[in-house]
């Protein structure tokens, strides 16, 4: 995988341990994640796009996948959203985090903000069929399967 700076004080992703399955990924710039609120009985989630300064070129056949750190899910209820990099991608990797506490959450340039795991897809030929093969599920869905 090839990593490219777009500020020298970008730092490259790096895994934390030899068993590490995804890389960390480190914000570039300050930021602040703003809390939650409840606003005319309504849920607003505090949310804000968080740069990392770095583009990727992913291996042919892999998609990037964004992930929370562990630490800052259970510590501060920090969890990232839209995490999805395509392999023909080569903008900026941005970070979407969303805070579900009722506190800011303060984002230091250089903090590790999330992880990037490298997993691989099918590209299968879509086929256009009048009909489908049958399965033991059928069309049910949404709690068909039962709850245990």
């Amino acid at each position: 995988m090839k990593v490219t700076r777009f500020s020298p004080q970008a730092r490259l992703p790096v895994k934390a341990s030899e068993g590490a399955a995804g890389y960390d990924l480190f914000a570039s710039e300050a930021a602040v994640v703003p809390a939650s609120a409840v606003r005319d009985g309504r849920v607003e989630i505090g949310h804000a796009l968080v740069g990392t300064g770095i583009a990727v070129s992913l291996p042919p056949g892999h998609v990037g996948r964004i992930g929370s750190r562990s630490g800052l899910s259970v510590k501060h209820n920090i969890e990232v959203g839209a995490g999805w990099i395509d392999p023909d991608y080569r903008g900026e990797v941005k970070i979407e985090m969303k805070n579900f506490s009722g506190q800011d959450f303060i984002v230091e340039a250089g903090m590790r903000v999330a992880q990037l795991f490298i997993l691989p897809f099918a590209s299968p030929v879509l086929e256009e069929a009048d009909g489908l093969p049958p399965s033991a599920r059928g069309t049910g869905g949404f709690g068909s399967t039962g709850l245990t």
